[in-house]
């Protein structure tokens, strides 16, 4: 794990206590959603018809965004230290620039947010997906965790999972100055992120996007993929259960 002792500790304070907040209003914010999901007469209630209003769209989208805000925001505080300290070293002026740099970072998920929430509404109109957004055929389950525990394995996953796990490399061969290059470099760590993580996430399709038990378990898993000591053994443990899990969802075990 890097050092982050040359950031002022007030300064630690409050990047980790911004996101950990951002992340706790995000998970409050699911709670609420979860409770409130099966009541047709509640505005958050989740679509039941494929006939989704604009209000229905909306609501879905922020709440993806929601998600991956809850789900991706954790794992992303080794990473926005790490800038902090080093625009600290390499610039006088660096108001603004950390959080830019997070805004560049949350801007990718979002888009991904809006992509899956379409996503779900193609699947939902085809009868893929019923109204909490799980798949309806085992055979179509079998095949995602099937290929969500190939990428695992994959270059492009082992590329992107190591950028993540060495933010002091990233940023040093990444950096670009002042506040546009914050914002530009926190959409390339997002979309690096994305890259590393996107068949994850398209596993919510798979173990229910509302089941926040599952939706906490991949959380950790994403932190523990970049944060452990271990996490390329964990990626690829990982990764071989869902492939068994997968073969088994198509066998009907």
């Amino acid at each position: 794990m890097i050092s982050t002792a040359t950031i002022p500790l007030g300064a630690r304070r409050i990047i980790v206590v911004v996101l950990a907040g951002f992340a706790a209003a995000s998970w409050a914010y699911l709670g609420v959603v979860a409770a409130q999901m099966g009541d047709m007469s509640s505005t958050l209630a989740m679509p039941m018809t494929s006939a989704w209003s604009p209000v229905q769209v909306a609501l879905m989208v922020i709440l993806w965004a929601v998600m991956m805000g809850a789900m991706m925001l954790p794992s992303a505080v080794p990473m926005a230290l790490t800038y902090d300290r080093l625009d600290r070293s390499y610039t006088a002026d660096q108001v603004g620039s950390t959080a830019l740099f997070v805004a560049g970072y949350v801007v990718v998920w979002s888009a991904f947010a809006v992509v899956a929430a379409g996503l779900q509404w193609v699947l939902h109109t085809m009868t893929l997906v019923d109204g909490m957004g799980e798949v309806t055929q085992r055979g179509m389950a079998g095949l995602l965790l099937i290929g969500a525990g190939t990428f695992q394995f994959s270059p492009v996953k082992r590329r992107s999972l190591a950028a993540c796990r060495t933010p002091l490399g990233f940023l040093t061969t990444s950096w670009r100055d002042g506040k546009g290059g914050a914002l530009r470099m926190g959409l390339h760590h997002g979309t690096l992120c994305l890259r590393c993580c996107w068949a994850l996430m398209a596993l919510l399709f798979v173990l229910g996007m509302m089941n926040l038990i599952w939706v906490a378990f991949l959380a950790v898993f994403v932190i523990a993929e970049k944060l452990s000591r271990r996490g390329e053994a964990i990626s690829k443990v990982g990764g071989g259960v869902m492939i068994v899990w997968g073969i088994g969802a198509l066998l009907g075990i």
